[in-house]
């Protein structure tokens, strides 16, 4: 599915602007990543796009052949799971309330909690687990929601270097079998460029797309190695917008 944002504005009580004429493309089965200082209003334009906030101005249009059962599914910074289900549960809610036959809910529960690195605490409650392992499991129940557009909104803010790039493997190799339109904040430059096929760079004081990064580098970016001139080139560019705020 292809996301339009066209002209977004939003502002917060008071008059404060966040967003003013956000204007982005999002193709369809892409991976599109967005960076930006903080308080740009990336994770507000994230919400936006999911229906959560409505903008001030502008529109958000997601068209093309549905695939999945849901439009959008979000992974927030904060994993937001219910702490009186356990993690099987937490992970599997998508599938559990959705059109799914009862044979085959437990099914992708399972497949979806070992993908994420979580098989073996299925049965444990959210609070037993540390703030990484909590991650993973938002991140899974975004996964087996089923859905279109996955919004990706700085996921893995509370994971070590090793278990980052070892989800990282693990979303592309899902999106590599069933691929998904994707959208990735972050303020992880190497992520933004090692994860996507564009990158956007916003800038702050109301939040607008300044410019969009392409990344000319192969897949699977598990196999590239990080001094791949497309790789390094896309870096360079986006840390050179970043700092010229273009």
């Amino acid at each position: 599915m292809r996301v339009d944002i066209d002209q977004i504005g939003f502002a917060y009580p008071g008059d404060r602007r966040v967003l003013d004429g956000v204007t982005l493309t999002v193709e369809s089965n892409s991976i599109h990543a967005i960076v930006g200082p903080n308080g740009c209003g990336k994770s507000t334009l994230l919400r936006v796009v999911a229906g959560m906030e409505s903008p001030s101005a502008g529109s958000v249009r997601i068209t093309g052949e549905r695939k999945h059962t849901n439009e959008t599914a979000i992974v927030f910074q904060e994993p937001r799971l219910l702490g009186w289900w356990d993690v099987g549960r937490n992970i599997g809610i998508g599938p559990e309330f959705g059109d799914v036959e009862p044979g085959m809910y437990a099914r992708l529960r399972d497949f979806f909690a070992s993908h994420v690195g979580l098989g073996h605490l299925v049965d444990r409650l959210p609070g037993t687990l540390s703030r990484g392992q909590q991650s993973r499991a938002g991140l899974g129940r975004a996964m087996a929601h089923d859905a279109d557009v996955v919004l990706l909104d700085e996921p893995f803010t509370h994971l070590d270097r090793i278990s980052r790039m070892r989800l990282h493997n693990e979303i592309e190799a899902f999106w590599l079998a069933d691929p998904r339109t994707m959208i990735l904040v972050t303020h992880d430059i190497e992520e933004a460029v090692t994860l996507s096929d564009r990158v956007s760079v916003m800038s702050t004081s109301p939040g607008r797309v300044m410019t969009t990064i392409e990344v000319d580098a192969g897949r699977p970016r598990s196999a590239i190695p990080p001094t791949d001139p497309g790789i390094r080139s896309a870096i360079a560019a986006t840390w050179d917008a970043l700092e010229r705020r273009v």
